[in-house]
Parts: C-alpha cells; sequence; structure tokens
C-alpha cells in the first residue's frame, strides 16, 4: 500500500506533564492513490473508500519524535486513535 502524506495538521497534545519533555504531536491524513482512506475494521487496519457518514471512520495517524532512539536516525512514534494505540 504506497501511502501519500496529503494533509498535516498540528496540534498541542503533551506526552508527560513535565515541561522539558512536552513536543507536539503531529496528525496527519493519509490515503493511498486510488484515494482509499485508512479505517479500523476490528482490530485491523485497513484501506478503503469512505463516503457519507462513514468518512467520520477514517483514521487519522499521529507521530512524535522518538527522542529515546539515535536522533540522527529521525525515529518516530506512530499512533492511531488519538495517539492512543501504537503502529507496529
Amino acid at each position: 500500500l504506497a501511502l501519500l502524506f496529503l494533509c498535516a495538521e498540528a496540534e498541542g497534545f503533551a506526552l508527560c506533564h513535565a515541561p522539558a519533555l512536552q513536543t507536539k504531536v503531529f496528525q496527519y491524513r493519509l490515503w493511498d492513490v486510488n484515494q482509499r482512506s485508512l479505517y479500523l475494521r476490528g482490530d485491523q487496519l485497513v484501506a478503503g473508500h469512505l463516503q457519507g457518514a462513514n468518512a467520520a471512520l477514517e483514521e487519522k495517524v499521529f507521530w512524535v519524535p522518538n527522542r529515546a532512539l539515535e536522533p540522527a536516525r529521525l525515529p518516530v512514534i506512530l499512533g492511531i486513535r488519538h495517539g492512543s494505540r501504537c503502529l507496529g
């Protein structure tokens, strides 16, 4: 599945309460070259055409820099469900 980042919206979510560790969480809408959006079907992330009321099912992907790994490699943490579920 070839995904394209087409829309980015920065949100001010804080990762923790310690000011030194707070960072922005970036939120993206992703879809492939066939205009299929990501959504959850059960516990599986799938791509499909969402129209009308189903458009609300679209999952946004959240990413945060992973400061625990080597910064030169630009590691990130990816999540869905407002960052409550991690993509692995």
